[in-house]
């Protein structure tokens, strides 16, 4: 792989990050207080509240701190191609976009939970988009992750996108939505609420984040594990 092999002591966060985090996570205290406070009829489920931060906070960690070494231009044309694909699958079995519609146009829905609010829904005649914060987020770290998945696999670009569809991480999210874990097209956001199961989906984000991170991080591939033993460079 092309990343190199992470120490303990790179691992844990400077002061600079732990300062950053805890203002994060403050803004997002406030941010939540400042909903149940000021809304006439707020959501009170604590998990309902805090889960989409789990999500966005991930994405963001992923997004701000995942960088890379990019191979050759084809090397990371095929990565992008994959890492594409495996969005828009993700995407349709995961709600986000899906064919048909009632063709009620765009519309911008803000009475709802931080990190559900502002959600853009759109609904036309062959397309319909229901983009959630945390869920869009949270799509786009993982085909971030899958992207440099494909182009950190040893034994080249063909090599990694074998490895991509032998991927337990990769393939748990999409799994996971098909079995029923995300809001559904049409699905209004206060039935999704009470209907869907959040937290299975968040243990498999979660779960998959840090497979893939693992991946990059610190070569936990079977390849690389191997190339290792026969003592290839």
């Amino acid at each position: 792989m092309s990343a190199p092999t992470a120490t303990l002591r790179e691992v844990i966060p400077d002061t600079r990050s732990l300062v950053t985090w805890a203002a994060v996570l403050n803004a997002e205290f406030i941010l939540i207080l400042g909903y149940v406070v000021n809304t006439a009829q707020p959501a009170t489920d604590p998990f309902l509240l805090v889960f989409p931060f789990v999500w966005l906070n991930i994405a963001g960690f992923v997004l701000l701190r995942v960088r890379p070494e990019l191979p050759g231009r084809r090397r990371t044309l095929v990565g992008a191609a994959v890492a594409v694909g495996y969005l828009l699958v993700l995407g349709y079995v995961g709600g986000v976009y899906g064919t048909g519609g009632r063709g009620t146009g765009l519309r911008l829905v803000t009475q709802a939970p931080p990190g559900f609010s502002p959600t853009v829904v759109f609904s036309g005649a062959t397309l319909s988009m229901v983009l959630i914060p945390w869920k869009v987020a949270g799509y786009l770290a993982l085909s971030y992750l899958v992207f440099v998945t494909v182009i950190d696999a040893s034994g080249g670009a063909l090599g990694g996108v074998v490895g991509l569809f032998s991927c337990v991480s990769c393939v748990l999210p999409i799994i996971a939505s098909v079995l029923g874990g995300f809001v559904g097209i049409g699905a209004t956001l206060s039935q999704a609420a009470l209907a869907q199961s959040y937290g299975l989906s968040t243990a498999v984000f979660v779960t998959s984040v840090a497979l893939l991170y693992g991946v990059h991080r610190f070569d936990v591939t079977v390849v690389g594990r191997l190339r290792a033993l026969v003592g290839r460079p």
